[in-house]
């Protein structure tokens, strides 16, 4: 039976908090290694990612579970491990291109047999072992006539995952590629003679192809009408449509767009099983589809993560002071007291937005982090931090462990304020940042004021903070978090949390990331969320 030489969990914040990591021999031949691991009331909290099978120089593991905060309201044991069984026929036309494996998320106390509620969904990452475009999802085994059924998933080609989103607090799975499909960049040529003509190396001559834009959902039927396109792999260019059938789905001058591509059966169906991802809801009417003109921007259900627009949603991008949502975030899990005394330093001073104040000045911990989430000032942000009694790289660290237990594999941070441009992430997972952090009320609290006042204790100055987004404050939603940034790398930025009225349920998250102006963020903030609350 083969094994495995390492079972390594990383995770550094939370350690104190599993119970225990223990490795053990399965007691059937189609098992081997399992990982079980005890999540204490602490370790829920904080939220957690289990690593399966770490190789040695590998950043992860090959089998990775995200279990987001508060997902349960109960201790859990969580077991992992990877099998080998000859029950599962692949699903028709496709092929399995990774290991099965199984996870289960169990009742600690199992005297307690009423079924198990999760809060959330969480995440699933499987490395997959093909060198090719053809379309890559994770799926789970039914346990029924269905067999195999595919997750919403999303491939990350440079570091060979396949990430899905579930609510199944047990499954079998495994990634498979569809040979009916592939998935990567379409580019555009004239032709006077196809209107809707395309090319490709993948599919025969005269196959109908349904091309949909991965960014916006857009779709448009096509017919292969020859070879091509002939570019490096690492490109990932899957066919070229002529100008008409790229007008369908993007706009000729973006040059590329990222796309999904399917054959189809002569009745028009796509072949194979279902495709995971169905044709957009259509909004009201009255809203028209947005049309943003940021480099990148989302706008998702709150309450169930699905994206309802996006453009761009996997761009990794500079964010500016929507860093200051995980410093607030970070700052809150010290449990620092609001009223204790900061004297402001030199070593906190800072550029951009800042509080006017000079060393040796006092002030209250409250008065820092309402002047770093209603003005933003950056000076505030590093003052803040050091009130922890934490250093700075300490401080930061933990702004990293808390993205990654969130499952924001692209996301990075270097300091606390933003100011530096390697502090990145993509709009989708900024999205799921503000869902998390935005939870607690502190946080809406400091993101919805609109002006807040104090005066430094020692020196009797009078402060007068003005909310960065003034221009929201006429809207006719109800507001319940917001963050702005603006960097010369990272442009106009915004973070916009809302629902219809006060008494509503269903809120909608938008982002926008590298608006040119400032009246361009706002402007595609409300188409997107107009757009967005109109499909709840």
């Amino acid at each position: 039976m083969k094994r495995y030489s390492k079972l390594l969990i990383l995770s550094i914040a939370i350690v104190a908090a599993l119970c225990y990591v223990r490795s053990t021999a399965a007691a059937t031949p189609s098992a081997e290694d399992r990982l079980s691991l005890h999540f204490t009331d602490e370790a829920i909290r904080s939220g957690y990612t289990a690593e399966y099978q770490k190789q040695e120089g590998a950043a992860w593991g090959d089998f990775r579970v995200g279990i987001l905060p508060n997902l349960v309201n109960e201790e859990i044991t969580l077991e992992m491990r990877q099998f080998h069984s000859d029950k599962y026929p692949d699903p028709a036309g496709m092929t399995r291109v990774s290991d099965y494996y199984l996870y289960d998320i169990l009742r600690h106390d199992q005297a307690n047999k009423d079924p198990l509620v999760l809060n959330k969904p969480f995440y699933l990452a499987l490395r997959f072992n093909s060198g090719n475009l053809w379309r890559k999802r994770i799926f789970f085994w039914t346990g029924t006539s269905e067999g195999w059924r595919a997750l919403p998933s999303s491939i990350d080609y440079v570091n060979g995952y396949v990430r899905a989103i579930t609510h199944l607090p047990f499954s079998r799975i495994a990634v498979f590629e569809d040979h009916n499909g592939t998935e990567g960049y379409a580019s555009w040529y004239r032709s006077s003679r196809y209107s809707f003509g395309a090319a490709s190396n993948d599919f025969p001559l005269g196959t109908k192809l349904r091309i949909r834009n991965i960014d916006n959902g857009k779709t448009v039927d096509v017919t292969v009408q020859s070879g091509g396109p002939y570019t490096p792999f690492e490109q990932r260019r899957v066919v070229d449509l002529t100008y008409d059938g790229f007008s369908q789905i993007a706009n000729p001058w973006e040059g590329t767009a990222r796309v999904q591509v399917s054959a189809l059966d002569s009745n028009g169906k796509v072949l194979g099983i279902d495709t995971v991802f169905p044709s957009p809801v259509q909004a009201a009417p009255a809203v028209p589809e947005p049309h943003p003109a940021s480099k990148a921007v989302v706008a998702i259900n709150e309450r169930t993560e699905e994206i309802l627009y996006s453009k761009n949603y996997d761009t990794v991008l500079p964010i500016a002071s929507l860093t200051k949502l995980m410093t607030a975030f970070v700052f809150l899990g010290t449990n620092t007291p609001m009223d204790q005394v900061v004297t402001y330093d030199s070593d906190d001073d800072a550029d951009g937005s800042k509080l006017y104040v000079s060393p040796g000045e006092t002030m209250t911990v409250k008065d820092l982090y309402y002047t770093m989430l209603v003005g933003s000032a950056n000076n505030a942000a590093n003052a803040l931090a050091r009130s922890t009694g934490l250093s700075r790289e300490e401080f930061v660290r933990r702004m990293n462990d808390t993205a990654q237990q969130w499952g924001l594999t692209h996301t990075r941070f270097v300091d606390p304020t933003g100011l530096d441009p390697a502090n990145v992430s993509t709009v989708y997972e900024l999205a799921l940042m503000a869902r998390n952090s935005m939870k607690d009320f502190r946080i809406l609290q400091g993101t919805t004021t609109w002006s807040y006042g104090f005066i430094t204790i020692n020196t009797g100055k009078l402060h007068v903070i003005k909310n960065t987004a003034p221009e929201m404050q006429g809207s006719t939603l109800y507001i319940t978090g917001m963050k702005t940034g603006y960097l010369d790398e990272a442009g106009y930025c915004f973070i916009f949390k809302a629902r219809s009225n006060k008494d509503g349920t269903n809120h909608a998250i938008t982002v926008v990331l590298g608006a040119e102006s400032k009246d361009q963020r706002i402007d595609d903030t409300n188409q997107l969320m107009a757009y967005a609350l109109a499909k709840l």
